[in-house]
């Protein structure tokens, strides 16, 4: 037996708490935008668990994406959805979600649209499970996405508050154990139009990188090579706004399945 010290490579947990204060000041300072007010509460986007994660060293990737027949008529996708370290690829953490035609929602009923709904959910999921999830808590903001937040929770908001935009302090450093007050936080307008339109542009976003990635699985099928950033920028050239760029991806999608179906029917 010896005296020995072992030296590991392992962070201990104090390291791993200051390293998550350290990112949690950054994330406060640059990406509060990203952050809806819904019924008093603040909760985060995706788009906010996505810049979040980058600084983890992780990143989401779309593990199934199913269609779910229903006996309504309804129009129903099932994702899956992973978070993967960059450097390696390692899976961290899974979420898995569901979006119908048939809810009451922004995102309208198109299938691309619900299908996009399904992936942004299991996004949230995913990242909720994964080790960065601390970030919130230490934020004192909700960790579950705004775009699962049901519409109705946005209506009484909308009469309640007021359009001016409301600033509040963050902790952030240590002191004695906890968080004391270092930097400020503004938040984004508590308006119902300002929560709805940055609900919006999120929404679009996630559905101009779903049907970027369509586009680029039905090139491969045809026997392109088509990365879905270079669909994406394809459609974004010339656009005049992100509406029109989604519109250009649905007819790629469209056009790209009609000559899937003629390859199928010539092999017959």
């Amino acid at each position: 037996m010896t005296n020995e010290i072992v030296i590991t490579d392992q962070p201990t947990p104090l390291a791993q708490i200051q390293k998550a204060r350290a990112i949690a000041k950054e994330i406060a300072a640059t990406v509060s935008h990203l952050i809806v007010r819904i019924s008093q509460r603040e909760y985060p986007t995706v788009s906010w668990w996505q810049s979040v994660a980058w600084a983890f060293n992780f990143t989401s990737t779309e593990v199934e994406v199913v269609k779910v027949v229903t006996d309504d008529g309804s129009v129903e996708y099932m994702a899956v959805v992973a978070i993967v370290r960059i450097d390696t690829g390692e899976t961290v953490s899974r979420g898995s979600a569901i979006a119908s035609s048939a809810e009451r929602a922004p995102w309208g009923r198109a299938a691309f649209s619900v299908r996009s709904m399904a992936i942004t959910r299991a996004t949230g999921r995913a990242y909720r499970h994964s080790p960065c999830a601390i970030i919130p808590h230490l934020l004192k903001i909700e960790a579950t996405p705004a775009e699962e937040m049901p519409i109705e929770s946005l209506q009484p908001e909308a009469k309640a508050l007021p359009a001016a935009t409301t600033a509040t302090s963050v902790t952030l450093e240590r002191d004695r154990g906890d968080l004391a007050p270092c930097a400020r936080w503004t938040k984004p307008s508590s308006g119902s139009s300002s929560v709805m339109a940055l609900l919006k542009q999120s929404q679009l976003d996630e559905q101009i990188a779903g049907l970027a990635e369509q586009v680029s699985e039905i090139a491969k099928e045809l026997g392109h090579k088509i990365s879905a950033a270079s669909a994406q920028a394809a459609a974004e050239k010339g656009s005049t706004s992100r509406e029109d760029v989604r519109d250009r991806l649905v007819a790629k999608v469209a056009t790209g399945h009609s000559k899937i179906s003629e390859k199928k029917a010539g092999k017959k």
